[in-house]
């Protein structure tokens, strides 16, 4: 069963380098037009209207193209992948219509607006270095087990979330997603409305508390995992 879970964490880590691509460089002043549809569930400061939509604040130029891209595509395998699967439903007709000179305006208005950055300087951020998908595959999943017990307090033992403190479900959330999420939070970026609470507790972890973190969370979709989680 070891072998078969660090299988899968080879695995989540080596897709995060499978994402769609578009060529073009996008124009923040063409994508401020056509933002104006989306600001009507994201918000027009990319809030999300509190926490009821998804918020956009703090998104990286190449991850909007990504999603964006996987959401008019049907990827869902990526969008799973990723975490933003349940949200296919709503985004993909959305998106239906979107050439990929909208995506690219639409995703650069995005990241200057709200405080992403550009696809020449994000590269580390979007995407854990060769270093962390390294540790991330080599991880250390019972420091990654005691390292979430502080986790588990808002987001649950099982990974389920906590509508107590509006804490995310992180089942089926990839590794290195996990791990690109806490290295933005670890840098003091804020990111949604979790922020206030996620960058405390991601600002004092090292590489390898976060490699073994993510591959920890990345496992938590395994049947026996999620079986013995539940004893406790």
């Amino acid at each position: 069963m070891k072998n078969m879970r660090r299988s899968l964490i080879a695995l989540a880590a080596s897709s995060a380098m499978a994402v769609p691509f578009v060529a073009h460089a996008g124009d923040p002043a063409a994508g401020e037009g056509k933002y104006a549809s989306c600001a009507a569930c994201h918000g027009a400061d990319g809030g999300g209207h509190g926490g009821a939509f998804p918020a956009l604040q703090g998104k990286t130029k190449d991850s909007v193209v990504s999603s964006m891209t996987a959401y008019r595509d049907g990827d869902q395998d990526y969008l799973a992948s990723v975490g933003l699967g349940d949200r296919y439903g709503t985004m993909a007709p959305n998106a239906a219509g979107l050439s990929d000179e909208d995506i690219a305006d639409l995703a650069a208005y995005i990241a200057q607006e709200f405080g992403g950055m550009g696809a020449e300087d994000d590269a580390a951020d979007s995407v854990p270095s060769a270093e962390i998908q390294e540790r991330i595959i080599t991880a250390d999943l019972e420091r990654g087990e005691a390292l979430y017990s502080s986790c588990a307090i808002c987001h649950g033992w099982e990974g389920e979330g906590g509508a107590m403190f509006n804490a995310p479900k992180l089942t089926g959330l990839g590794a290195s997603s996990v791990a690109s999420l806490l290295g933005v939070y670890r840098q003091g970026t804020e990111m949604g409305p979790n922020s206030y609470s996620m960058i405390p507790q991601a600002i004092h972890l090292s590489d390898a508390d976060i490699a073994n973190l993510a591959a920890y969370i990345g496992t938590m979709d395994d049947d026996d995992f999620g079986a013995s989680e539940a004893s406790r």
